[in-house]
């Protein structure tokens, strides 16, 4: 069909006259043209369709004008080679009075060919060590190994409003099985529209919450949120409210109290987390932050949060509460030489008061610091970036941070990102860290991990 299509566009080329003015667009194309070979080129390649009803008419005279249609309908299309795009490009330039003609046309065919896009991450990660800093394990030794993908969808609902989705899987690579999401195939983590508010933006339904640096939250709410100013010029802030995910705990973090007996009246352990919401309300969450960049390189944000519940139910150690909670956080990031960054960012809460597996207070700050010597990125294969960070974080100072490994830990990082081919980057890095709080009988635990995994983004 390709090479049909391609003879017809030949033998339509070739059919037009050769005596015209450039500056007419009803004159024909010259049969000696250079289009005669990008033409017949891009219909092999399945790009150009040809006449606005999408047929060839081999037989007919091809004007300038009706050139510029076809042009244009090929540059509406998104998923074609280099090579093709360069020839449309060419094409373009070449009948760019025509096409500046046929105005709103044009321009509607390319807003339409840009209404859904489909992008997404696929995730190779292998994690070993003692990875226990947030649960209850005794041993000293764990491992985990998933493969993991998700899938972004956005449309344009109009010219203001787009409409965003997010559905991701993972899948256990030493269980064969898919472990994520209580089991499920898949989740569906965030649904929302997007559009244009009172001078700024606003989020509406379910979306990923980000304070000034991720030490308070990085995780998904369901509600609104307005945003004002350039997040990466001036001042800019924001205002959030809404509920997250029924029973999650704070900082993802369970605590051992000894054991109970079940409804079968068998002992088991007596395991529990601070839970975020009170029952089966899921708990609520308040914010305000703002966010002044002094330059390009350099700037400084701070975050209010609000919790209306955090739920400690009644154990050895604490009696049962569900008050809420108070946090705050302030960071900023510099560039402290070429090539070399420093962000340090510090959360709090005054969640006092409540008591870990041995009795000791939960901590409620937590300190998070990165040297960065370098920056990759992933259409620059070869570019990478080396780093460096120190946490010490309480289980009461953050609902789920932004990265891995540091809710109720205190270590330090050494690792890498490295670009080896286009739109994927390979990650490493140790950790050597301890627990904060001790969530066994058996105290404080260590908590060395190394992980090393690829992703590939599409």
């Amino acid at each position: 069909m390709k090479k049909i299509l391609g003879l017809s566009a030949v033998a339509l080329v070739m059919s037009t006259g050769i005596a015209a003015a450039a500056n007419n667009p009803f004159s024909d194309v010259p049969a000696d043209s250079w289009a005669y070979d990008a033409v017949s080129t891009l219909a092999a390649d399945g790009v150009i369709d040809g006449y606005p009803d999408g047929t060839y008419q081999g037989q007919k005279t091809m004007t300038r004008y009706e050139m510029a249609q076809i042009v244009a309908r090929a540059m509406a299309k998104t998923d074609m080679e280099k090579a093709d795009k360069a020839l449309v490009d060419k094409l373009a330039a070449e009948f760019a009075d025509e096409l500046d003609n046929l105005g709103v046309r044009v321009a509607d065919l390319e807003k339409k060919s840009d209404n859904v896009k489909f992008t997404g991450t696929a995730r190779l990660r292998y994690d070993d060590g003692g990875i226990n800093a947030t649960n209850t394990k005794a041993d000293k030794d764990d491992s985990a190994s998933h493969s993991h993908i998700e899938y972004w969808i956005k449309g344009k609902v109009n010219e203001d409003w787009t409409a965003i989705g997010q559905i991701e899987t993972e899948f256990n690579n030493e269980t064969g099985s898919i472990t994520a999401y209580g089991g499920n195939d898949h989740q569906v983590n965030k649904v929302y529209v997007e559009g244009p508010l009172f001078g700024g933006t606003v989020k509406a339904g379910r979306y990923g919450e980000f304070s000034s640096y991720g030490r308070i939250i990085d995780t998904e709410i369901s509600g609104a949120e307005w945003t004002w100013g350039d997040p990466n010029e001036g001042l800019s802030g924001a205002l959030t409210y809404g509920r997250l995910k029924h029973e999650r705990n704070m900082a993802g973090t369970t605590f051992n109290y000894g054991e109970k007996k079940n409804s079968e009246g068998e002992y088991e352990p007596n395991d529990m987390g601070i839970s975020l919401g009170r029952g089966d309300d899921a708990g609520a969450y308040t914010s305000a932050r703002l966010k002044y960049n002094f330059s390009p390189v350099t700037a400084m944000g701070v975050t209010y949060g609000h919790l209306d519940h955090i739920t400690m139910e009644d154990n050895m150690y604490n009696d049962y509460s569900d008050d809420g909670a108070d946090m705050w956080e302030i960071g900023f990031n510099a560039s402290v030489a070429d090539n070399l960054t420093l962000m340090a960012a510090y959360s709090k809460s005054d969640r006092d008061g409540v008591y870990d597996s041995v009795g000791d207070e939960i901590k409620t700050d937590g300190w998070f610091s990165e040297l960065r010597y370098k920056k990759h990125d992933i259409t620059d294969p070869g570019s990478f970036a080396i780093f460096a960070n120190y946490r010490n974080v309480g289980a009461l100072s953050t609902i789920d941070a932004t990265v891995d490994y540091t809710e109720n830990i205190k270590g330090w990082t050494l690792g890498f990102d490295y670009v080896p081919i286009e739109n994927t980057t390979i990650e490493v890095f140790y950790i050597n860290g301890k627990q904060v709080n001790a969530t066994t009988n058996e105290g404080i635990q260590d908590a060395d991990i190394f992980r090393a995994q690829m992703e590939f983004y599409f």
